[in-house]
């Protein structure tokens, strides 16, 4: 019985320290929630960390630099990340927070 009480404690002491940390890392992450925006680019206004998903604890693929601009496909359903074309293609995301990014285009 006490074997089995410590194994439930170290388990949950572990799912905590996971969420802690960020939660699981980004090859075990659910998909992101995307939603639809009438904004078509957004433009760097700091050097702008380029992601392999929606989050800081995805993998930094590159960089914009301020005045570069990314045509935007989506936003996650946070609001906090834009889902962009990546400059060498396929799909990346960069931050939606207006001190790091602004919109520059419209549909």
């Amino acid at each position: 019985m006490q074997l089995r009480t410590f194994t439930l404690a170290f388990a949950a002491l572990l799912a905590a320290l996971v969420v802690a940390l960020g939660g699981a890392p980004p090859a075990l992450a659910a998909p992101a929630n995307v939603r639809g925006t009438p904004v078509a680019q957004v433009a760097a206004l700091v050097n702008l960390n380029i992601r392999s998903g929606p989050g800081l604890h995805y993998r930094i693929l590159g960089m914009l630099r301020p005045g570069h601009r990314a045509t935007v496909t989506g936003l996650s359903d946070d609001y906090h990340w834009w889902r962009v074309r990546c400059p060498w293609g396929g799909v990346c995301w960069v931050s939606a927070n207006p001190y790091y990014s602004k919109p520059v285009a419209w549909r």
